[in-house]
């Protein structure tokens, strides 16, 4: 009979415990409620409810988005009570944060009784929430677009040019895939750009977050949007296999040309009026040089087209002259810490200049008759081993 009052009243807790909310509690301080909420480009609000045996006499809020090296902090206004209902607001039209980014919070409540409570952190995506999103999604990858701006047709579109991209992309660079990809796709880009300039960027045709998994894109529902994916999705792939690649420690080693190189010459239907742009500037003698592509592009859009333009056409040029491994090796040197000059000369054995001269002898026009030679001259060249050979033959057959 004993056993099997214990057995019940263990069940009796047990099941107590499961139907009991899920609270923090230590030495007397118990969190009721903690929670997040934000408009998208307006406020953050953080909102806490706790109780203790003493009075509560301090909280401070802590909160780091990711990729944030430390956190920011707050000491929150309360009216010292044994039991408090209190918020914190951040404003982001004065401190913005980048958009759909993970934002980890966590508080520390102190009571009179000298008791202290440190929550388990809790996480918030910080989504452009100005709009209602639709999605669809297959391994490992979910792409999301703006509802009435799309169909299941027009994200099914999306998330295959993500997978062949991901397979063709990595075909080169065989680095680790991320745990997940997220691609958020805007109907216009306006509102992309309004999302971009909470980043600090005045112009932008896409985003990538690798830190986050994330892609962030402008693709209006309209015919031809399947080619505008070919080339914005593959392009932001790029960054975020080139981060795995690297780590994220490695990652703010490797030079600008290499990284945005890589997207441009990866984009599977680039746009005209990159070609164009670095023929301008080719015969204007407006060319960048490649130690100037080592940091981050100019903002003016004009300058940044031609330093997407020039970065894609070096990437190129090396595949051709050196190939893929190369491509490897230069992301490996970076990954340890190699200068923007020292990789190059390490792994391609030239100079940053002489690469630069290589690559711009490369894009020189050629007349007809060079054209001409180029395409008969191993012709040419066995022909005349042929007479080398057949002539002394001949002089040996004479009488």
């Amino acid at each position: 009979m004993a056993n099997c009052e214990r057995q019940l009243i263990a069940s009796f807790i047990i099941l107590c415990l499961l139907l009991t909310p899920s609270v923090a509690v230590a030495e007397g301080i118990t969190v009721v409620e903690s929670m997040a909420d934000h408009s998208f480009a307006q406020q953050i609000t953080f909102t806490l409810r706790a109780v203790s045996d003493a009075e509560i006499n301090a909280v401070y809020l802590f909160f780091r988005a990711t990729g944030d090296e430390q956190a920011e902090s707050a000491l929150v206004n309360i009216e010292p009570g044994r039991e408090i209902d209190v918020s914190y607001t951040r404003d982001l039209r004065h401190f913005p944060l980048s958009p759909f980014t993970q934002i980890t919070f966590w508080w520390r409540i102190e009571d009179s009784a000298g008791n202290t409570l440190t929550t388990d952190p809790q996480q918030i995506e910080y989504t452009d929430n100005r709009f209602r999103w639709e999605q669809a999604g297959g391994d490992g990858i979910t792409v999301h677009w703006i509802e009435g701006h799309g169909d299941p047709i027009f994200g099914q579109a999306a998330l295959d040019i993500a997978r062949a991209s991901l397979e063709e992309i990595n075909a080169e660079l065989h680095a680790p895939l991320p745990e997940s990809i997220t691609i958020y796709i805007y109907d216009a880009q306006h509102n992309l750009d309004a999302a971009m300039l909470l980043t600090g960027h005045d112009w932008a045709a896409g985003q990538a977050r690798p830190e986050l998994g994330v892609v962030i894109v402008a693709i209006p529902y309209e015919d031809g949007y399947t080619s505008r994916m070919e080339r914005y999705i593959p392009h932001e792939i790029t960054h975020l296999l080139v981060y795995q690649d690297v780590t994220p420690a490695g990652y703010k080693y490797v030079p600008e040309w290499l990284d945005e190189g890589l997207a441009t010459a990866n984009e599977r239907s680039p746009t005209s009026e990159l070609s164009l742009a670095l023929e301008r500037a080719r015969e204007e003698g407006q060319l960048f040089s490649l130690d100037y592509l080592c940091v981050p592009f100019p903002p003016d859009r004009n300058a940044a087209l031609l330093a997407y333009a020039q970065s894609g056409s070096v990437v190129r040029f090396i595949r051709e002259r050196y190939g893929a491994e190369k491509i490897r090796g230069l992301l490996t040197a970076y990954a340890n810490g190699a200068s923007c000059a020292s990789g190059v000369q390490d792994v391609l054995n030239v100079s940053i200049s002489g690469l630069d001269t290589a690559w711009r002898a490369s894009l020189e026009p050629r007349g007809p008759w060079r054209v001409l030679f180029d395409q008969i001259g191993v012709w040419v060249g066995l022909w005349l081993l042929s007479l080398l050979v057949a002539v002394p033959m001949i002089g040996k057959l004479r009488p």
